[in-house]
């Protein structure tokens, strides 16, 4: 089991939860400025699954990102080819939600083992 340490992940969420707010503000305005957040937070959830590192699925033998939830490359694909839809902000929103729920599991495994 990967080791994930909450401290090391901390600042994406807390990067996300700063601006959230504002880009539903600027999608429900239909301001552009919603996109340009958009993809900076993009950015920043592709950094966090880096930063949660890899491991190989014992399934299918390929190396994926730990902290990806179900789907989540299909989600992140939806969430670039659409991203002027107010939908790739709650899509974005849950991938960052679950990945931080990932994220504190692996941690309680950590402190318990």
């Amino acid at each position: 089991m990967t080791i994930i340490n909450m401290e090391q992940l901390s600042s994406f969420f807390e990067q996300w939860d700063s601006v959230k707010e504002s880009i539903e503000t600027y999608y429900a305005k239909r301001d552009k400025e919603a996109v340009v957040l958009m993809n900076e937070a993009i950015y920043a959830y592709m950094n966090l699954l880096q930063t949660g590192g890899t491991e190989k699925n014992q399934r299918t033998g390929e190396c994926e990102y730990i902290l990806l939830p179900l789907n989540g490359d299909e989600r992140i694909d939806f969430i670039k080819k659409r991203i002027a839809s107010h939908y790739s902000y709650i899509q974005l929103d849950a991938l960052f939600l679950e990945s931080k729920k990932k994220a504190a599991r692996y941690s309680v495994m950590k402190r318990k083992s």
